[in-house]
């Protein structure tokens, strides 16, 4: 009797958590996960505990069962892996002081909700057969479904470091801080950024050339062994030293520097930079003001206007545009004006002057978001296993 009873208990505990997680999910508007969970319950029961008990051979019936279990345990695998969360490794230090070359981050997908797989190769298990199939490996790199997103928890805001898709080959992944959101009128003026005319906040972290008057020498050196600053040097009397905005005011407050001058990247021609507008002399520093895309823009094309969008509308909008003899071809018709398809971000490294970002490659699409970085899993920063930072939240 007992043991019917605690049978009995721990099936309604079991129904109690279930209906407590999808209330969960409906809280934070992801009733799509809701949905899939019922579904994924109900056909697991059907298979389990219906069909499979339709066998009378109890060897098959066992092995069967066990392989149902199996398949579904593998199933909530590649579900996770999908559509709930994802790992990556940062392999440069671009995001330097936020993420460190070699730190192990835990990537949220349902923050801004989770991507429908493009390709057969974006599933995992699933892929190991494409790959053995010649024809399919041929476009391995193609997308085979149109883009679809489910809903998330909230939409990208600025100051989010996000992963995504690279525009120029998907399997290269990225990870940056977003700057601009679609429609911001964006700016870059003496290293600051300004979205709408207004000065953007930017985390403490951003990390830009500086040179300096040194008042304490020796303290300076300790000071700057302590914060890990290794490419500080002398020239003309003066320092220089790449720093994060919070250990440049460290250093001002504790009196080792002053009369400090960010130094602004000058104007090279040979430079890429994602938009050629050699007579405007944009550089990394300073470039702007311009409309990050949003899905229904409407530009009237001119060389201007091409020139800030082409890469794109090549690479994002499944369109091609050129330009012939000052005469603009879209998918080889005559046009004067384009109307985006889709939202588009500005995306930029925390170590400014060691980043590959939007200023070079242009703007990131929304179909290339992948998720929200949540934390660092763990880190092996310089070759040593910091636990400081494990599982340490990113801001």
């Amino acid at each position: 009797m007992s043991g019917i009873i605690g049978n009995k208990t721990k099936k309604h505990v079991k129904i109690f958590l279930i209906i407590l997680l999808l209330l969960l999910f409906m809280v934070f508007k992801l009733i799509w996960i809701s949905i899939s969970v019922i579904l994924f319950l109900l056909l697991y029961n059907l298979l389990s505990h219906i069909i499979i008990a339709l066998i009378k051979n109890k060897g098959l019936r066992k092995i069967l069962k066990k392989s149902f279990q199996i398949l579904f345990l593998l199933s909530i695998v590649v579900g996770i892996k999908l559509l709930v969360l994802g790992i990556y490794k940062i392999p440069s230090d671009s995001m330097k002081d936020a993420l460190y070359t070699n730190d192990v981050i835990i990537v949220n997908k349902l923050k801004y909700g989770p991507r429908l797989p493009r390709s057969p190769f974006d599933i995992p298990l699933l892929n190991i057969i494409f790959y053995f199939n010649n024809n399919a490996k041929k476009r391995l790199n193609d997308y085979w479904w149109s883009y679809k997103r489910f809903s998330g928890i909230t939409t990208i805001k600025q100051n989010d470091i996000c992963v995504f898709n690279s525009t120029w080959r998907k399997e290269y992944i990225l990870v940056k801080r977003c700057m601009a959101l679609p429609g911001d009128t964006f700016r870059i003026r003496e290293a600051e950024i300004y979205t709408n005319r207004m000065l953007a906040k930017e985390s403490n972290s951003i990390k830009n050339n500086y040179e300096f008057t040194i008042k304490n020498k020796n303290a300076l050196y300790k000071v700057m062994d302590s914060l890990t600053i290794k490419n500080f040097k002398l020239k003309k009397g003066r320092g220089e030293a790449n720093l994060s905005k919070m250990d440049l005011e460290h250093l001002v407050k504790k009196n080792y520097i002053d009369s400090v001058e960010i130094q602004i990247d000058t104007f090279n021609i040979k430079k890429k930079l994602f938009a050629k507008l050699p007579d405007k002399k944009w550089t990394f520093d300073n470039m702007g003001p311009f409309v990050v895309p949003e899905k229904g823009m409407k530009i009237e094309l001119s060389p201007e206007t091409f020139s800030l969008y082409e890469r794109a509308i090549n690479s994002s909008e499944n369109s091609k545009i050129k330009e012939i003899n000052g005469v603009y071809y879209i998918n080889n018709k005559k046009s004067t004006s384009y109307t985006f398809n889709q939202d588009y971000y500005f995306m930029m490294g925390d170590n400014r002057k060691s980043s590959e970002d939007s200023r070079r490659w242009g703007f990131v699409p929304e179909s290339n978001i992948i998720g929200k970085v949540q934390c660092v899993l763990f880190s092996n920063y310089q070759d040593r296993f910091r636990w400081d930072r494990l599982f340490k939240s990113v801001n």
